[in-house]
């Protein structure tokens, strides 16, 4: 499961869930992920900023409403799996990188 999906699911819960004991509803400040069992069970921490009551929230999704391999929520384009050789370059070029992103963004790079 990836950030996208799971920005709809906290999105999905605010929309959906009340507190249980004053009804207020929940802010993305509110839920936290606890952690997840594979792609298809996730757990959430809720706590209302009115009465302070915590709550444990078990979103299960089963990936054959979505007709494919992998559960998917929404119709947002995805983007393949990150390869070994993608982070490593990604690890190289940060190990040089020094930090100046207007030099990073430049049409043409400024000499040195």
């Amino acid at each position: 499961m990836n950030f996208h999906d799971l920005r709809i699911i906290v999105s999905q819960i605010k929309r959906t869930m009340k507190c249980p004991d004053c009804k207020a509803r929940y802010t993305d400040e509110d839920i936290e992920i606890i952690g997840s069992l594979g792609d298809e069970q996730v757990f959430f921490h809720a706590w209302c900023i009115h009465c302070e009551t915590q709550s444990v929230i078990n979103v299960q999704i089963d990936p054959t409403w979505f007709n494919c391999p992998e559960p998917h929520l929404g119709n947002a384009p995805r983007m393949g799996h990150v390869s070994s050789n993608e982070v490593l370059d990604m690890h190289n070029f940060l190990k040089e990188f020094n930090g100046d992103f207007t030099q990073l963004f430049d049409k043409e790079p400024r000499k040195s």
